[in-house]
């Protein structure tokens, strides 16, 4: 699971690159006001641990895929390309 391979602060920023707020995640999934810190913190919720992995497998997934819904050719690697400068 990506929860468990993740630092805490990863996932908090997972969570806000995809609803702007963690405190608009919970709302949005309807979750317990203190769901997400108490996971981070080792105490379990089924609902919410559910809740953030969907949100961390769409977000690995997302990079995976280009916009056109195809596998990404990046490598990870430098481009030789070189950046105007203004």
């Amino acid at each position: 699971m990506l929860l468990d391979q993740m630092h805490p602060e990863d996932v908090k920023a997972a969570i806000r690159k995809r609803f702007g707020t963690v405190a608009r995640f919970i709302e949005a999934r309807d979750l317990p006001a203190t769901g997400v810190s108490d996971l981070l913190r080792g105490r379990t919720s089924a609902r919410v641990r559910n809740a953030v992995e969907e949100v961390l497998t769409e977000g690995s997934r997302s990079k995976e895929l280009d916009s056109a819904g195809r596998p990404s050719k990046d490598t990870g690697k430098p481009t030789d390309r070189k950046v105007a400068r203004a």
